[in-house]
C-alpha cells in the first residue's frame, strides 16, 4: 500500500518510482533489465556501471526510502 492507493503489480521500476512520487536514478532505472528479461533469458546482461557503484546506490536509495516512510525527510 501506498498512502491510500495499491501499487501496480509490476516490474518496471520507473512505473513504480512514479507511483510513489519518487525519481530514479539513471543508473538505478537501468537496471530494469535485470527486473524480468535476466530472470528468464540467458544470455549477457551487462551492468550498468561497477557493482560497487551500484551497491552503494542501492543502499543510499534504501535509506531514503526508510527514511521517507519514518516521515524523517
Amino acid at each position: 500500500m501506498l498512502s491510500d492507493r495499491r501499487l501496480p503489480r509490476v516490474h518496471e521500476l520507473t512505473d513504480l518510482a512514479s507511483v510513489a512520487g519518487q525519481a530514479l536514478e539513471p543508473r538505478l532505472a537501468a537496471l530494469q533489465e535485470f527486473a524480468v528479461e535476466a530472470r528468464y533469458e540467458a544470455g549477457p546482461f551487462p551492468l550498468p556501471a561497477e557493482r560497487s557503484e551500484l551497491l552503494a546506490l542501492l543502499e543510499a536509495e534504501l535509506e531514503r526510502c526508510e527514511r521517507a516512510v519514518a516521515g524523517l525527510d
